[in-house]
Formats: structure tokens, C-alpha cells, sequence
């Protein structure tokens, strides 16, 4: 692990327990991540799940206390739809990402950066 990397993991443990920048270290400390990621893709893959994060507070309508989704919120949840895609596409491109297996592509996008609305949300 580069000391880039450990900076960066140190600032995440200065997070609150149960947030998400706290949830997001324990996950990258346990995949041992910062051995096959430096600190520019930690902090892509950081901001790509954080972004699909906010994706699934506001598709599910999380945010709500009565857990409805707004239609008036719609420009909202297309921005932030817009707003993962980028930091996505960002962290597909980045050399680290690029050299990591396939295999291995895949089992951080399912963790990270999967963005799913509810079957009881969808539309009738």
C-alpha cells in the first residue's frame, strides 16, 4: 500500500462509525483494496459509490419519511443519475481500474456501485 493510499484511508477513519465513509473503509480494508488500487482509484471508486449512494436514497425515495418518491423530484434524481454515470465512466478509464481482472471488475461494481429502484417503486 502506497502512503497516498494509507492518507487517504486515514482521512475515511476520522468519519463517524456509521457513516458512509466509514462503512466505505471497513469494505476497502476487508477486500484489501489499497494493495490493488493506488489512491486515485480509491478515491474514484469512493466518489462512483458514494454517487450511487445518493442514486438509491432518491430512486427508492429514502430521503422520504414516508418512503414515497416525488414526482416533483424528478430533475433531482436525473441529476444525480448523470452525476454517477460520470464518476463511473471516470473510474472505468483510470489505469488502476483498467489493470484489475475482470472478475474483479465486476465483484466492486456489484459492491460499490450497483443502483437498483425497488420492484415497489417502479411504476404500475
Amino acid at each position: 500500500m502506497t502512503n497516498h493510499s494509507q492518507s487517504f484511508l486515514d482521512q475515511l477513519a476520522t468519519f463517524p462509525p456509521d457513516s458512509f465513509e466509514n462503512r466505505f473503509l471497513l469494505v476497502v480494508r476487508r477486500l484489501d483494496l489499497a494493495i490493488a488500487l493506488g489512491r486515485n482509484e480509491l478515491t474514484l471508486l469512493f466518489e462512483a459509490a458514494y454517487h450511487a449512494t445518493l442514486c438509491n436514497i432518491a430512486f427508492n425515495g429514502l430521503s422520504n419519511p414516508n418512503r414515497e418518491i416525488q414526482p416533483a423530484k424528478e430533475q433531482e434524481r436525473t441529476r444525480l443519475e448523470f452525476e454517477f454515470m460520470v464518476a463511473r465512466d471516470v473510474l472505468f478509464a483510470s489505469p488502476g481500474w483498467q489493470a484489475l481482472l475482470r472478475a474483479d471488475q465486476l465483484a466492486l461494481s456489484r459492491i460499490f456501485l450497483t443502483v437498483a429502484v425497488a420492484p415497489e417503486k417502479l411504476a404500475a
